[in-house]
Parts: C-alpha cells; sequence; structure tokens
C-alpha cells in the first residue's frame, strides 16, 4: 500500500518532475546545454557522472544491504534518490542527443534499461502493484544485467568512433 505521507515518496516525486522539466528544457532550447567542459559536452560530463553512480554505487548498495543489515533504510535511500539523481542527469543526455542523432541505436536501449529500472524499483520501494511483486522485482534484477550488457556495448562503441 502506498503511504501518501511518506516523505520519501514526495522526495522521489520532486526529483523525477524536475527531471521532466529538465528533459523538456534540452528538448526545446539544447543551446542551454552546448557548452564544452574540457574535451567533452556539458551533457557527456551529466552521463558519465550518472552512469558511473548507476553501475559503481549499485553493486555497492547490494553489499552494504547483506553485510549491514542493521542499516538498510539508509542504504535504500541512498540507492533510490542516488539512482533518481543519476537518472536526471542521463535523461538530460539522452534528450539532448535525441533531438539530434537520426538512428536509435545502444543510446536508447540504455535509456530504455535505466528508465525500466527506475519504474520497478519505484514500484517495488513503495508496494505498488502488490499483486505482481515477484515478477516486478525479477524484470528489476534481470533489466540491472541488461543494463550493464547496453552500457559495455555503448561505452566501446563510442570508443571505436573515435
Amino acid at each position: 500500500m502506498v503511504h501518501l505521507r511518506d516523505p520519501d515518496l514526495w522526495g522521489a516525486l520532486v526529483i523525477i518532475l524536475f527531471t521532466i522539466c529538465l528533459s523538456a528544457l534540452t528538448i526545446v532550447d539544447r543551446s542551454s546545454f552546448s557548452f564544452s567542459v574540457g574535451s567533452l559536452l556539458f551533457t557527456h560530463w551529466m552521463s558519465l557522472i550518472g552512469g558511473f553512480w548507476i553501475a559503481v554505487v549499485t553493486p555497492v548498495y547490494v553489499v552494504l544491504k547483506h553485510r549491514r543489515p542493521t542499516r538498510i533504510k539508509t542504504w535504500v535511500r541512498m540507492h533510490m534518490f542516488g539512482n533518481l539523481v543519476a537518472f536526471m542527469l542521463i535523461s538530460v543526455h539522452f534528450t539532448y542527443w535525441i533531438t539530434s542523432v537520426s538512428f536509435i541505436g545502444t543510446g536508447f536501449a540504455l535509456f530504455v534499461a535505466t528508465l525500466t529500472l527506475v519504474v520497478t524499483g519505484l514500484l517495488q520501494r513503495f508496494n505498488i502493484m502488490l499483486s505482481s511483486k515477484r515478477q516486478i522485482r525479477f524484470i528489476h534484477i534481470s533489466m540491472t544485467t541488461a543494463f550493464y550488457l547496453i552500457l559495455i556495448i555503448h561505452i566501446l562503441s563510442h570508443m571505436m568512433r573515435v
């Protein structure tokens, strides 16, 4: 049952709304994000930070929740809010590039995998769709594996272009 008084729910909703607004701004005004920081565009740095967070901190979360179960609420909050912010950064990168690139490749697949992780994670965290709890957990874990595989392919395909 979803508890509307849960501050984590409202915090997650605020981050999601901010993600939608930033993504819309990126589509409407690409120039706001088309500046370089060093050798990469700002949006690339955003996706590198977001992707790094998800790829590195998520396994740390899994280890911590099993090794230090007394602090599980802290680990779950770190995982949820960290990944929501990481998804926001990735979303800005995705919307920046989807408006200029005519093909759908590994970036699109990676975004869909990440979006699926966010949705299934929130469904689990806030006990939405209790009747499908096992299926949602299965999808979440399976999509985690897909995320890592697609991320590796995405990085390698971009390294081959350079």
